[in-house]
């Protein structure tokens, strides 16, 4: 609404208006010609080449400090995941360990408590009920052969 105002202001009393004074513009004042010039396109990528250089060593070095932190952390974890391992599977050396001598020990006892039966069987030969049984015949046959007509 104020520039329509405006507007029938200046159509009422155009007397009273003032001229204008337009105000220079400011045109921009020129800068040093190295910067005035264009730049041909190796100075353009001689110039990216050495900023992309600068960011990479600041990188380089921040990766560097972080790397070495990270890297013991890293180390620390892996050697206390080995000494895990090494523990756990001396553990299960053990464990087997205890299981062949129990098995072998069973098995010795079997083994004695097989002679004991066979030495008391004699030369193979039972003689039950005025029957003799031949070598031919397996010892487990010859003891329920005695224990059934015993």
């Amino acid at each position: 609404m104020s520039s329509n105002a405006a507007a029938i202001r200046r159509r009422v009393n155009p007397q009273q208006q003032q001229p204008i004074q337009s105000k220079p513009v400011d045109k921009p004042t020129p800068q040093s010609p190295s910067n005035n010039k264009q730049m041909t396109i190796q100075q353009v990528i001689t110039t990216m080449d050495q900023r992309l250089k600068q960011v990479e060593t600041m990188m380089q070095n921040n990766a560097t400090n972080n790397n070495t932190n990270d890297l013991s952390l890293i180390v620390d974890e892996f050697n206390s995941r080995f000494e895990l391992i090494v523990t756990e599977m001396n553990s299960l050396k053990d464990i087997v360990m205890q299981l062949q001598t129990y098995t072998m020990s069973v098995n010795k006892a079997l083994y004695d408590e097989r002679i004991n039966i066979l030495s008391d069987l004699g030369n193979n030969v039972i003689t039950t009920d005025n029957k003799e049984l031949q070598s031919g015949s397996t010892p487990l046959e010859n003891i329920e052969d005695a224990k059934i007509n015993a």
